[in-house]
């Protein structure tokens, strides 16, 4: 997961909860509302009523048939039904609501009073009690309204700050993703790459701190680069000098010791054991020449000056080819080769030589190919 999604997935959470605690408290404030309502409808009723009720034993009590009057005018009140009841009757189940038409149940589980905060008794001596019991539906259906509208907003709030600071945190972490881009390619090789400023103090203090470091790393790249072609260039220089150094030097004595065995063995014919010798002298004068001019040949093939790249290629496989019976290397080559510098010509011709000693050395192949092209 990116840096991006989880730093949204834990503002999304913490936002969430936020909204959840808020809607929470929301429905509590709600309940205890409700509740504070019911009681004191339930109080200011009783209040009313009490006064009456404690004249029962007067004269000028009203009788049990002007109770019901007056209950039957008390029928419209909005959160009340009142009830007169006998002397001695059990008084009805304190039931709560769980059902209100266009209320969830769950709002009115939570929200509703509970039974014995809805009831309240009026005693009217020996002609019977008064039951005063809350109904709480309309309230209800207000309160629903009203926490719903409330839960709407909590979370159209709560999408809204998700989506804002989702938005903040890509455009705030857009130049990291940069930076990473840059830092695969620059793991890749590529010490050209450059970041831009992104006006972010922290993050332009990094950027710099990069862009420094590829300056450096590139300029080291091409110090080493110049070194190493130097390095090359005094190697090659060296293994001329050296193959130079054979042909004019050991290559030239040994052709005298050759040709010196030569004459001798011409001037002692007839002296078996002198021309045996003689002969010898020649034979291995050869032998050592051969090796001198394979030596000569893998320290600076001549031909490649003289005949170019192709024919030096062709040269070495020939003689990798006489020299390894049981592979066999074939060279094709696509057209002419454009002209080359004499580094460049060389370089080609040590990777190919080296790839066939590594041949011999590794694959334990059957065949080989070299094309050039």
């Amino acid at each position: 997961m990116s840096l991006l999604l989880r730093l949204s997935a834990v503002v999304f959470g913490i936002l969430l909860l936020s909204v959840a605690v808020g809607a929470i408290n929301l429905v509590a404030n709600v309940r205890r509302a409700v509740s504070d309502e019911m009681s004191s409808s339930l109080e200011l009723t009783t209040m009313l009523l009490q006064p009456q009720a404690q004249e029962s034993s007067s004269p000028y009590a009203p009788s049990i048939i002007e109770w019901r009057e007056r209950l039957q005018a008390l029928r419209y009140s909005r959160h009340l039904r009142l009830s007169l009841v006998g002397p001695g009757a059990a008084e009805p189940p304190e039931a709560s609501p769980t059902h209100v038409a266009g209320v969830p149940d769950w709002f009115v589980s939570v929200v509703a009073p509970r039974g014995h905060e809805l009831v309240r008794r009026i005693a009217l001596g020996p002609d019977g009690d008064v039951i005063v019991r809350a109904d709480p539906a309309d309230e209800l259906v207000e309160a629903w309204r009203e926490t719903r509208l409330a839960l709407i907003v909590l979370a159209v709030f709560g999408l809204l700050a998700t989506g804002l600071v989702h938005v903040v945190l890509r455009r705030a972490l857009t130049p990291l993703a940069s930076l990473s881009s840059a830092l695969q390619r620059f793991e890749a090789g590529d010490y050209d790459v450059r970041l831009a400023r992104s006006g972010v103090p922290d993050i332009d203090r990094a950027t710099e701190s990069f862009n420094h470091m590829a300056v450096v790393l590139s300029r080291s790249r091409s110090e080493m680069t110049r070194l190493a072609q130097q390095a090359l260039a005094i190697r090659e220089e060296e293994r001329r000098h050296l193959a130079h150094e054979l042909h004019d030097g050991l290559g030239q004595s040994i052709s005298a010791i050759k040709a010196l065995a030569v004459s001798i063995g011409r001037k002692a014919v007839g002296e078996g054991g002198i021309a045996g010798s003689a002969s010898m002298i020649a034979d291995v004068s050869t032998n050592m020449y051969d090796q001198v001019r394979s030596m000569m040949a893998r320290l600076r093939p001549s031909i490649l000056d003289e005949l170019g790249l192709i024919s030096a290629l062709a040269s070495m496989i020939d003689d990798w080819n006489a020299h390894h019976e049981d592979l066999f290397c074939s060279f094709e080559h696509m057209g002419e080769v454009p002209a080359l510098s004499a580094d460049a010509a060389i370089n080609v011709f040590r990777i190919v030589q080296e790839a066939l000693t590594n041949v011999v050395r590794h694959a334990e192949a059957s065949t080989v190919a070299v094309r050039l092209r």
